[in-house]
């Protein structure tokens, strides 16, 4: 693990790595990460959120065909 000890160093040290553990005696610690890699990682928690509500909802049958979902928004909006 590499120690910084000025801003420009933690800087850097987050570009190159994405993310960083900021830490004093080994407590209390925290993490620095880019906005890039912050949006993300919120991205893939919002993905993962949704694909487990999908296989909750295939679980408890709250399905449609998307065939009859499509003649339904046809007829109803016409599109």
């Amino acid at each position: 693990m590499k120690q910084v000890s000025n801003l420009q160093e933690l800087e850097t040290a987050v570009n190159l790595n994405g993310e960083m553990v900021v830490s004093k005696n080994d407590r209390n610690k925290i993490i620095i990460m880019s906005m890039e890699e912050y949006k993300k990682k919120l991205m893939k928690e919002k993905i993962e959120k949704n694909l487990l509500k999908a296989e909750e909802d295939i679980e408890n049958e709250r399905v449609r065909d998307a065939d009859d979902l499509f003649k339904e928004w046809n007829a109803k909006y016409g599109i």
